[in-house]
């Protein structure tokens, strides 16, 4: 079947449960999927959807698009897709070779998410989830399909409720027998962190835990943002990791704030510095390497941060 709505126009199937959609045309990079087409809800991408493969019969040369600013929304032309809450399927190979795929945001409906839909994902790094952290959802299955970093945000009313973020980690198996047996080698905590839940919810008393380890074998580039994701969202963050966290945070804070400001990330900077984990010397080298990079707001943020703490100084010096 053939659907326009919204600006977009879809190629679909209508199966026993709902709406399977196969094909997207948009004028823009980033889609909404809608809940319903036709009255039919929304249940499922099929495979390839999103690819500019088609191996599944998605595209069907008849049913082009009227509208001329509408482009085959696959491949290339995909960077981000917000899903609907009423989608519980995600199909084999779905996001093929959208190597500028940054973001998928996705409901709780979500339980089932086919081979090899990230293969050749390389730029998709967010995963936005309209739901609380701590009821069930298809974080699971998507991370069954991930080993590369992803940064996972949980959404309640509208504002964020928790972040956990997920390192790479690479898997590799050596014979070890002449008779083709293999051992099997996995590099990176990013593989336990995914072993954290408890059915389809988060564990976080368990994410919590692998902390320690992971800040003595991976680099401060790769988990920094493990720490820093829990102290800005502390979703049932107890008191032990949370000191832990803090010293990790503090003790690299010259490092994490270069790498924060190579990143522009304005919101978690006032954080460490709003928190004083980030000490004197590392706001000055920020502000030093923001000026350099050009970076404006970035800039004038810290050297305001930086005012604050040489008058904090003063204050405490002729404090009798």
């Amino acid at each position: 079947m053939y659907t326009e709505k919204e600006g977009l126009a879809f190629v679909w199937q209508d199966t026993s449960n709902g709406a399977r959609i196969l094909r997207v045309y948009s004028g823009m990079p980033s889609v909404r999927i809608p809940e319903e087409l036709n009255g039919r809800k929304v249940v499922s991408v099929g495979a390839y959807c999103f690819s500019g493969i088609n191996r599944a019969g998605n595209y069907i040369g008849t049913d082009m698009p009227a509208a001329s600013n509408l482009f085959e929304f696959c491949g290339n032309n995909v960077e981000s897709v917000i899903l609907p809450d009423t989608l519980e399927q995600i199909g084999n190979n779905a996001f093929y070779n959208c190597r500028k795929l940054i973001s998928i945001e996705a409901g709780a409906a979500l339980k089932e998410a086919g081979s090899d839909i990230f293969m050749n994902c390389t730029s998709f790094t967010k995963l936005y989830l309209r739901h609380r952290a701590d009821t069930p959802g298809g974080l699971r299955q998507i991370l069954s399909r991930l080993d590369t970093h992803l940064d996972v945000y949980f959404y309640d009313n509208g504002r964020i409720n928790a972040m956990l973020v997920f390192p790479e980690y690479t898997e590799s198996y050596d014979e070890i027998a002449p008779a083709h047996i293999f051992g099997r080698n996995i590099t990176g905590e990013g593989f336990r962190a995914r072993q954290c839940f408890n059915g389809n919810i988060p564990d976080f008393k368990q994410y919590d835990q692998i902390f320690g380890k992971a800040s003595v074998e991976e680099s401060v580039n790769t988990i920094y943002k493990m720490a820093l994701g829990r102290l800005m969202y502390p979703f049932l963050l107890e008191d032990a990791p949370k000191y832990r966290y803090e010293g990790y945070i503090k003790s690299n804070n010259m490092e994490i704030m270069e790498i924060l400001v190579a990143e522009r990330e304005l919101e978690a900077l006032h954080f460490m510095c709003k928190n004083r984990y980030a000490d004197a010397e590392g706001i000055s080298n920020a502000a030093s390497k923001a000026s350099m990079t050009g970076w404006g707001e970035g800039t004038a943020s810290l050297l305001k941060w930086k005012h604050g703490f040489i008058e904090d100084a003063k204050k405490r010096r002729y404090k009798f």
